[in-house]
């Protein structure tokens, strides 16, 4: 298990990216000045990290937990489509976008399945729990 110390530094950690995240997704009118459509990519690594990090800090149980990782990765699935959807006020001046989301989506759904294969291969040599070692 994370230690209290450890796991409320990652809680910080966490709550900083979350909060660049608020504001780079929501800054009017930014774009990526290069040519196609990175920002998919950018949607992709950006979503799949807040997954990790969610998960990571534990905030439904031990963090490698099957329980935990289905709730965080929930939780994250539905905060990328509600920072999708806030994207379309107009007072934003940005747009919401469905292949945006499905970016933010299987960024979403590719951290989750990370964070389940790692629960499986640490929690069988940790007798099982799916909890992490000790930091």
């Amino acid at each position: 298990m994370i230690r209290v110390r450890g796991r409320r530094t990652l809680q910080f950690v966490f709550g900083v990216y979350a909060g660049i995240t608020l504001m780079l997704t929501h800054y009017p009118q930014l774009t990526i000045p290069v040519p196609g459509r990175p920002d998919l990519v950018a949607h992709m690594g950006l979503f799949g990290l807040w997954t990790l990090f969610c998960c990571a800090c534990g905030w439904f149980g031990p963090a490698l937990s099957e329980t935990n990782i289905w709730r965080s990765g929930g939780v994250s699935l539905v905060y990328s489509g509600l920072d999708e959807w806030s994207q379309g006020i107009p007072a934003i001046r940005r747009f919401a976008a469905l292949d945006d989301f499905g970016a933010n989506a299987l960024g979403v759904i590719a951290a989750t399945a990370l964070m389940l294969l790692a629960g499986r291969i640490l929690g069988t040599r940790t007798g099982g729990s799916g909890t992490m070692p000790p930091a």
